[in-house]
């Protein structure tokens, strides 16, 4: 099924209420904010900043947003920037339902036990909901708020499998359909000697088996394709380079942009000509700027349409209008995602008279259809995924688009969300 398109590292525990913050604050200002877009392929100059409303009066709606930053891991700052920029821009517009929307950050390093005490710090705020959340390991996190009945709602990029069955979880970014899609892809575009890279994380042997499950659909035998594994910090990956590059004319390469900053430049060196796939945020404008020779025609699998279309107008807009930072990357899993789930958690929260935990999932629980102005397609939270055997049911959202690289940037394909639920199965769609 297809549906159309419509067409300063943040500390721990860190909060952001209703104040606005204007235009030229920081030191670099908007120059470099438009000098970011562009870097992100955004045309710039034409974003009007959010309308001014009234200043919202009532008690303030209290969200976290956590993702690791200060990390040995790959780390994901935008996320956190792009959730208080969310609450400048609602609140002033006026909140929500006169509230103010009130963000409070934390940086949980990566680590299970600081994702734990994020979680801590979320039920002793008495937050609503933990709103777009990234983690390497949330399993005790989820735990804690299970408890509390606070909800993990908005979730780009689940890997653990308290992301999968809690009922506390709300996955709204397809993430887990990714190493199908590209695996489906490659396929469907005549490859015939894969190289699948994946990174040595919790959900490894998982994705790998998705992968095959992408071949299969697409009528590709899953048993001529490699399966290399990639550590997670970046290192010299000239091993792993060799493997790939060996007899291959692809590369599925599920990993991080650190990962492929380190990855690309032995690739370079190894003479590689391999026609590359990767997720979204990740194969993005900065590594095909520093790469742009060999990652021309690479294919990236989104989970959120590219920033250029016209259903990011407000995000383009805010991002400009408060000074977003001048070094990330705003068309990202993680800063899409999270300005998604901050928009979707106001449809929900529009719609209660109080704001506890336990009020927002009820909502949810009885959402048939959840509308963000295609930032994501429509999100029935009332049915659960029940195939691959139900082992995955919070996985709601299992469609995915398309960019393909040219000349340094992605741009979109086909402007198109792609269900790919048949093909996670191995299933012809």
């Amino acid at each position: 099924m297809e549906f159309e398109n419509l067409n300063g590292v943040p500390p721990s525990g860190r909060r952001r209420r209703a104040g606005r913050r204007s235009r030229g604050l920081r030191s670099l200002g908007i120059a470099s904010t438009a000098f970011a877009l562009v870097a992100a392929g955004v045309a710039c100059g034409s974003e009007a900043p959010p309308p001014e409303g009234p200043m919202p009066t009532g008690t303030p709606i209290k969200v976290m947003a956590q993702q690791p930053v200060n990390t040995n891991l790959p780390a994901y700052p935008a996320g956190l920037e792009v959730a208080e920029i969310y609450a400048q821009w609602i609140n002033a517009k006026g909140g929500i339902k006169g509230h103010p929307l009130e963000v409070i950050t934390c940086d949980d390093r990566g680590d299970p036990n600081e994702a734990a005490n994020c979680a801590r710090t979320a039920v002793a705020e008495g937050v609503t909901a933990v709103v777009g959340p990234f983690s390497w390991d949330a399993g005790r996190a989820i735990g804690i708020l299970e408890e509390a009945k606070i909800p993990w709602f908005g979730v780009c990029c689940p890997v653990v499998e308290q992301e999968f069955t809690s009922p506390v979880s709300y996955v709204t970014g397809s993430l887990f359909s990714f190493p199908a899609a590209e695996a489906w892809k490659a396929a469907q575009d005549g490859c015939t000697a894969p190289a699948a890279i994946q990174m040595d994380i919790a959900v490894k042997d998982l994705f790998f088996q998705q992968m095959r499950n992408g071949f299969a659909a697409a009528g590709f035998d899953p048993a001529r394709a490699k399966y290399i594994s990639l550590p997670p910090e970046p290192q010299d990956y000239s091993a792993q380079v060799a493997q790939a590059t060996d007899g291959t004319d692809c590369i599925i390469g599920s990993m991080s942009e650190d990962n492929w900053a380190a990855f690309l430049p032995a690739f370079r060196a190894a003479g590689g000509t391999q026609r590359f796939y990767g997720p979204q945020g990740q194969l993005n404008a900065k590594i095909a700027e520093q790469f742009p020779d060999v990652t021309e025609n690479a294919v990236v699998v989104n989970a959120y349409p590219n920033i250029e279309g016209p259903m990011w107008e407000d995000y383009r807009g805010a991002l400009e209008a408060y000074d977003a930072s001048d070094d990330l990357d705003w068309n990202s899993l993680v800063s899409l995602g999270t300005w998604g789930a901050m928009t979707a958690f106001t449809q929900i929260a529009e719609q209660l008279d109080g704001f506890s935990g336990a009020e927002f999932s009820a909502a949810l629980d009885r959402t048939t259809s959840l509308e963000t102005g295609g930032k994501m397609p429509p999100i029935d939270f009332t049915t659960t995924y029940d195939g691959l055997d139900g082992k995955y049911p919070r996985i709601f959202n299992r469609t995915v688009t398309f960019d393909v690289i040219r000349d340094g940037r992605p741009v979109p394909l086909d402007g198109r969300f792609h269900d790919m639920s048949k093909v996670m199965e191995g299933a012809p769609r």
